[in-house]
């Protein structure tokens, strides 16, 4: 998030703005209508601050950071099944792991089980290290 803090008048004209779904002296909400467009327009080639420009939006009262964030937030939105709608006000949920597709989740366990038996040949090693070690140590040890 950025430090920038909105002035009284930037709020207001963000405010009025119909791209923007809410805005305060930190935050900025951009409309799911408007979200879907820029997106479309990014894949397209545009730089995000042209279409901030042309959509009535100056980037300067955003800045860099935030503009940065809009971006990787679009992109985010995107690859998700609900896109760019906001979850907080359309009611839904985000998509849980019983609601991932069946592939994923068999990757997932895949993936878990190698680690695991990974781990697993990992605390053989060190137990048939550390009795080889305590082996030795005795056998110094008794010859005394």
């Amino acid at each position: 998030m950025s430090n920038k803090l909105f002035s009284q008048e930037e709020v207001e004209i963000l405010r009025n703005n119909p791209n923007v779904a809410g805005v305060t002296s930190r935050l900025i909400y951009f409309t799911p209508e408007f979200k879907q467009k820029a997106y479309d327009e990014l894949i397209g080639g545009a730089k995000l601050r042209d279409i901030l420009l042309r959509s009535g939006i100056d980037p300067s009262v955003l800045g860099e950071i935030r503009i940065r964030g809009l971006q990787q937030k679009l992109e985010k939105q995107a690859a998700r099944p609900e896109g760019f709608q906001n979850l907080k006000q359309s009611g839904q949920k985000p998509v849980t792991s019983k609601e991932k597709s069946l592939e994923k989740q068999v990757r997932e366990l895949q993936h878990q089980l190698a680690y695991t038996q990974q781990e697993v040949e990992f605390l053989k090693k060190i137990r048939m290290a550390d009795l080889e070690a305590q082996k030795q140590w005795e056998s110094k040890h008794r010859q005394k």
